[in-house]
């Protein structure tokens, strides 16, 4: 019987998806549990898995091209279907698909209004003629900052070609005013997703906090376990603590509606060559230091390979982030949707101090909260914050 393969929903949160590779051809043979093709959603890769075994009769979906979930990306034919029921079934798909893509009708137009009489008007001086050019040839000319206008086209009527612009550069010898980057998987995603999140009112707090017990805490812990501790795990874990007494920020904002999670999971965010991705502790509560430290450095390398599960960047209910490594001291964090807050920290260094009423030097870090003002008021989100510092400022009870 023939098979269709669908967008699946990957996250509850998905919408859409996008295929990054077709590992199989139209025409090739694939077996059950085969892997098809790679879906990206949400910054995570996904293998897709052929339904049965046959031939991948029918790709419907290109690479990149984003569809909704359920829609349609694929027909695999069994051995001995119809040629007929093949083609009857790869035409309901490309219905079904163009339903999904199809663009909301456009508004009816207004009413025709009777002229008014003509009266005498001014004359006016006809507009220069268009300059006839095609839209790739445009693109490279502005590209390169040349002035259409004194480029002579040789395409039909005169119209300027893609190359009638590279005769142009050569002869002029100019480089280009700029370079072209398109947004592609995990980089158009990331930035769709922000455009989204940056939608939510954002209110945003900061602190400094002294790091002189925290970093005396891990060099013990690194000397007792033989391990490197990272900053990450520090915050991870007092941000963990801070939730359990403050669980409002422990929280996801959706249709009007917060949803305050039992567990805490909390996601890492994780700098790739592909772009910014978040990786999740869960359960960080209940984790020592050393086992976070061992999850962050593990789930950043897989991050880094592009190696990431499902699993590892599902369920998040709070995200931290850290520039310190590239000796930025605060940032203002834009939130994780849906997640209700989002937590950054800069680079440890030493600071100017006012202690007893005497200046010294003290190992601090700044930290920023910033929040979904539609979920929660600045007193909680303070409260949270200042818990935190606390924590860290303590140390000790990070240890556990």
């Amino acid at each position: 019987m023939v098979k269709t393969i669908i967008m699946p929903r990957l996250d509850i949160d998905m919408e859409k998806g996008s295929v990054v590779e077709w590992r199989k051809q139209e025409g090739e043979p694939v077996k059950a549990g085969e892997v098809v093709a790679i879906i990206m959603s949400e910054k995570v890769t996904y293998e897709v898995e052929s339904p049965a075994s046959g031939v991948l009769a029918r790709i419907l979906v290109e690479p990149e091209v984003e569809v909704p979930i359920g829609a349609p990306i694929a027909i695999v034919a069994e051995e001995g279907d119809k040629p007929e029921d093949i083609e009857r079934a790869v035409e309901e798909a490309k219905k079904a698909l163009e339903a999904t893509l199809k663009a909301p009708a456009a508004a009816p137009a207004a009413p025709a209004v009777p002229a008014e009489p003509a009266t005498p008007t001014e004359v006016v001086p006809p507009a220069p003629e268009r300059v006839k050019i095609t839209p790739a040839a445009r693109r490279l000319a502005k590209q390169y900052g040349l002035d259409i206008t004194k480029i002579k086209g040789t395409g039909p009527g005169g119209r300027i070609t893609k190359r009638d612009v590279l005769r142009a550069l050569e002869e002029l010898k100019v480089v280009p005013a700029y370079r072209e980057v398109k947004l592609t998987g995990i980089r158009r995603l990331t930035a769709e997703k922000m455009a989204k999140a940056w939608q939510a009112p954002h209110a945003s707090l900061t602190v400094e906090v002294n790091m002189t017990k925290a970093e005396e805490l891990k060099a013990r812990v690194e000397a007792e376990e033989g391990v490197k501790l990272p900053y990450d795990a520090i915050f991870v874990k007092a941000v963990a603590l801070a939730l359990k007494a403050h669980p409002e920020l422990n929280a996801t904002f959706e249709g009007g509606v917060v949803r305050v999670h039992e567990t805490v999971n909390v996601c890492v965010a994780v700098d790739t060559p592909q772009g910014l991705v978040t990786p999740v502790v869960k359960n960080a509560d209940k984790k020592s230091l050393v086992q976070i430290g061992r999850e962050i450095r593990e789930l950043a390398q897989r991050a880094r390979e592009g190696r990431l599960s499902m699993e590892d960047v599902r369920g998040g209910t709070f995200t931290i982030t850290n520039l310190g490594v590239f000796g930025i001291d605060k940032f203002t964090p834009i939130v994780n949707h849906p997640q209700v807050a989002i937590l950054a920290f800069g680079r440890v260094a030493e600071r100017p101090a006012v202690e007893d009423g005497r200046l010294t030097v003290k190992r601090t870090a700044w930290l920023t909260l910033s929040f979904d003002h539609r979920a929660m008021d600045g007193g909680p989100a303070a409260r949270f914050l200042m818990a935190v510092k606390e924590l860290v400022e303590r140390a000790e009870p990070l240890r556990g």
